[in-house]
């Protein structure tokens, strides 16, 4: 079932044109010129239940103006965006009650109180009975490897990664089947953030909810997202699943391996592959469509051992994306 339905947005701002001379931009103060930027064009994508899209892109790409427009927060000067078939901008309590916005740059948290003085008030605001919020923050705490005596200290004690959990607790109280989530684990560890990525798959199995994530850490991305949407200057890139992304992009594979001497030469003088030696290992680089012959290769050789394929990681995929991207505006 689609939960997030977004088709053909756009969205430009008006900014302030600053000249370069000095009697250019002195003149400025008087009678400004303004120039309309376009910070996104012609976005469409869906989420159904169940589901976690993972939003790319680079600083400036236009992710966040995503995430504000689909949330209800920035309108789009044109398009349709559908959250549980209605407009988020309208902001109906159905809408409200059933979406939750989490921002690793601005907390929703106050700092001078406690995160369970938090949970009290949204439970009002959230018409929840106070007992069942504090079970379910109670729960969310232990699922998250959060300290559950720390939920009773002031904001302010506590450490950025409790901060962020704090956060996702107090967001995920009401049961949200809509989350979008613009950068959760923004300047955590690593254990934090594998921390809050379990507990996000998780809930999204439980609760069928969907989710739309953007982070700057590709292990979010690749650990949670179903597919992905890579944007450049506001504009579609790519949108598929990451493993048709590393099919299109033609960047080869490896394969590591052990061998004799003779194998090696046999491969040398009976292919076209080239062999790198490191120590004792042996590496070939093959593109997708020769996976076969290597496979055949390796397989009806003799003495060959510790055979080990890998592949470049996603955010070396993407990289190698931006670049054909930018060989087709040369």
């Amino acid at each position: 079932m689609v939960q997030i339905e977004v088709k053909d947005i756009c969205k430009s701002y008006k900014t302030y044109f600053k000249g370069e001379k000095l009697t250019t931009s002195f003149k400025g103060l008087f009678h400004r010129k303004y120039k309309m930027v376009k910070a996104v064009s012609n976005i469409t994508f869906s989420i159904n239940s169940g589901e976690i899209l993972g939003l790319v892109g680079l600083n400036g790409a236009g992710k966040t103006t995503i995430i504000k427009m689909i949330s209800g927060i920035v309108k789009s000067d044109s398009g349709s965006i559908k959250i549980l078939n209605e407009d988020p901008f309208t902001k109906t309590n159905n809408y409200r009650k059933s979406v939750s916005l989490v921002m690793g740059q601005k907390g929703q948290l106050d700092r001078d109180l406690t995160i369970l003085d938090s949970v009290k008030l949204y439970s009002t605001i959230y018409s929840i009975d106070k007992s069942v919020a504090l079970e379910r923050s109670m729960s969310m705490a232990k699922e998250l490897n959060f300290d559950v005596n720390d939920l009773n200290k002031q904001v302010r004690q506590l450490s950025l990664g409790q901060r962020m959990k704090g956060e996702l607790i107090l967001s995920f109280l009401h049961l949200p089947k809509i989350i979008f989530l613009d950068e959760p684990t923004l300047g955590l560890d690593f254990i934090t953030q594998k921390s809050i990525r379990n507990y996000l798959k998780k809930y999204t199995k439980k609760y069928n909810a969907s989710i739309l994530l953007t982070s700057h850490y590709i292990n979010d991305i690749e650990d949670l997202c179903d597919n992905i949407y890579v944007i450049d200057h506001g504009k579609q890139l790519y949108y598929g699943s990451i493993e048709q992304l590393k099919l299109k992009t033609p960047i080869p594979k490896k394969i590591e391996f052990r061998a004799t001497p003779s194998v090696i030469t046999n491969i040398e003088e009976t292919t076209n592959f080239f062999v790198q030696k490191n120590n004792d290992i042996y590496t070939i680089s093959f593109r997708n469509d020769q996976m076969a012959d290597i496979i055949h290769l390796l397989a009806n050789a003799k003495e060959v051992f510790n055979i080990k394929f890998s592949e470049d990681s996603l955010d070396v995929i993407i990289e190698e994306l931006y670049k054909e991207l930018d060989k087709s505006y040369v």
